[in-house]
Formats: structure tokens, sequence, C-alpha cells
């Protein structure tokens, strides 16, 4: 075999072992890559899957602030002594029950009394006298609801330990010179006067 016929064997053998080599290399290359790819799924589905969904939290609602008390839900008269009324609550338009009235009065309760009788009233205070009645104290009276509300506190009768003036809440009505008032609603202390509305 010539020199020239064995170079042209030689590159031609050298050219087959570089395109086999770079097959082989080519193919583990694609073989890497195909497990790389399917560890990296197979991580991400796992990552997935201990993935726990986090709950929701609740709206929570705003908090109110508590009401407040105004002036007008404020007590005029006096507590201490106050029977049972419904409220005892002598809140609103402040009403000037001044005058000079006759007529039958009657209470019962802390203390009875019946006659006719005379009740004078100069502001917040009153006397009342009559038949074997001689009695004096404070009134306190005001418009609520369309309606006039009073307490009558009788300085010079004591009830309760300790003891504490005798009070009768009552209805009133005035119409010119007369007076009426009946006892207000769940009272244990009950007032009567005048000729107006109420049972006796």
């Amino acid at each position: 075999m010539s020199n020239k016929h064995t170079l042209r064997f030689f590159v031609v053998l050298l050219f087959a072992a570089f395109a086999s080599a770079a097959l082989v290399l080519a193919d583990a290359s694609a073989t890497g890559q195909n497990a790389n790819s399917s560890t990296t799924e197979e991580s991400a589905q796992n990552d997935n899957a201990n993935m726990t969904p986090r709950p929701r939290r609740g709206r929570r609602g705003r908090r109110r602030a508590p009401a407040q008390v105004t002036n007008e839900m404020a007590v005029i008269a006096p507590v201490a002594g106050q029977d049972d009324d419904s409220r005892g609550d002598l809140s609103g338009e402040q009403v000037d029950l001044s005058g000079t009235y006759t007529g039958p009065v009657k209470t019962t309760g802390g203390h009875d009394m019946s006659g006719e009788a005379t009740l004078t009233i100069t502001g917040n205070t009153f006397t009342l006298t009559g038949e074997g009645m001689n009695h004096n104290g404070r009134v306190y009276a005001v418009l609520t609801r369309g309606e006039v509300s009073a307490a009558f506190y009788f300085a010079d009768i004591s009830v309760g330990t300790p003891p504490t003036p005798l009070v009768f809440n009552v209805r009133a009505r005035k119409r010119g010179d007369s007076l009426s008032l009946w006892p207000a609603p769940y009272t244990t202390n009950k007032m009567w006067f005048g000729r107006g509305r109420g049972r006796r």
C-alpha cells in the first residue's frame, strides 16, 4: 500500500472515531437532561403535595363602643326612698305644678290617709293639709313622652332602714285651677288626689 493510500485511510479512520465519540457524548447529555427533568418534576410534585392550604381567617366584626349616658337620661329626683316605680325616671322637661288645689286625697302603702285636703305647691315644695293631715316635702315634676310624671317626697314621714322620706310616684294632670294625681305603674306606695283620672 502506498503512502498516499495509507494517509487517506488514516484520515478516514480518525474522522470515524471523532464522529462516534460525538454521538456517544450527545446521547449521554440527553439522558442526563431527561433524568434531571424527571427529578425536578417529581420534586415539584412532592412539594405541591406536601403543601397544606392555610385556613382562612374569619373577618372579625368591629366592637361597638358602649352606649354613653346622655344628660337626657339623668334622674332629676334623688333615688333615696324611691319605691318600685317601673322606671323611677324623672328625666325630661321640668314642669311647674305650682298652685293651691282642693279635693279628696288617698294614699296606701307606706302611709295610709284619706279625706278632703288642700294641696299647696310652690316650686319644688308642697304642703298637704286636711282632716287629720299636716304634711310637707318636696315635689319634682317633668314632662316625659307627653305625660307629666311627678315624685312627692314626704319629709315628715320616714320609712325603711335606714329611714328615708316616703315617696309617691304619680302621674299628674293640671287643668286651670284643678290638679289630678294618680299612681304611676308598678308602684307599691300609691297616691291619688283630685277628682280626675284613676281608681281609688
